[in-house]
């Protein structure tokens, strides 16, 4: 923003910023991004943005409305975010991959953004017809596409954002009494959940994909 040439804009010492809506939301969004697991909470937002938590409700008039707002100033980057040249398979995959990695540091929003008024394939309904148009769907299977491409990226976040970590899950079974055989025989299993889990996003994706394209051929 161009200061005014008596220098009148330039924020005082010790004043605080000047607070708006926009601000507010960033600052939501710095919170959940430094602490995902931890309750995002007004107080902690007014932290941010140098203000008095009384001062954000003349903006937001509960958290809901604020985490509400956050959610669609996510959905609105994810939105606007380019996408490579290439086949339409391609493009989807690349579009796929890039929505997860915005989506997975907001566990808390994903409430606002599946089951609200503004569920989370709305904003990205242009940019998915965009990709899925040389595929020649018909508009009952574009429907279906979207559908399921949403609910695929959509449930991975939610189940990676609330999902107990790997290393919690040995060390609660580390916890029983040895010899344990129903312990015993889960160790292998658990020992293999990280790798599991790093390759998860991508095998749901590729057959995410895989039914598009069945689609297409059917519509074809």
């Amino acid at each position: 923003m161009a200061q005014v040439a008596t220098g009148s804009g330039r924020r005082g010492r010790g004043r605080p910023p000047r607070l708006s809506r926009e601000r507010i939301v960033e600052g939501a969004v710095e919170v959940l991004l430094a602490e995902p697991a931890v309750s995002l909470t007004i107080k902690r937002v007014a932290d941010v943005v140098g203000a008095a938590p009384m001062a954000l409700y003349r903006y937001f008039p509960d958290r809901d409305a604020l985490l509400q707002a956050t959610a669609d100033h996510v959905l609105e980057a994810m939105r606007r975010a380019p996408i490579a040249d290439g086949p339409w398979p391609d493009r989807l995959r690349a579009w796929m991959r890039a929505a997860q990695a915005n989506l997975r540091p907001y566990p808390q929003l994903m409430p606002y953004m599946t089951t609200t008024r503004h569920p989370a394939w709305i904003p990205g309904l242009t940019r998915l017809r965009e990709i899925l148009t040389p595929a020649g769907l018909c508009d009952e299977d574009l429907a279906l596409a979207v559908a399921l491409i949403s609910s695929t990226m959509l449930g991975h976040a939610v189940y990676e954002g609330y999902r107990r970590p790997d290393e919690e899950m040995t060390a609660l079974l580390d916890d029983l009494p040895r010899p344990d055989p129903t312990a015993d025989a889960l160790r292998p299993l658990l020992a293999g959940l990280p790798a599991a889990h790093a390759r998860l996003y991508d095998t749901i994706l590729d057959r995410t994909v895989t039914t598009v394209e069945r689609l297409a051929a059917g519509s074809a």
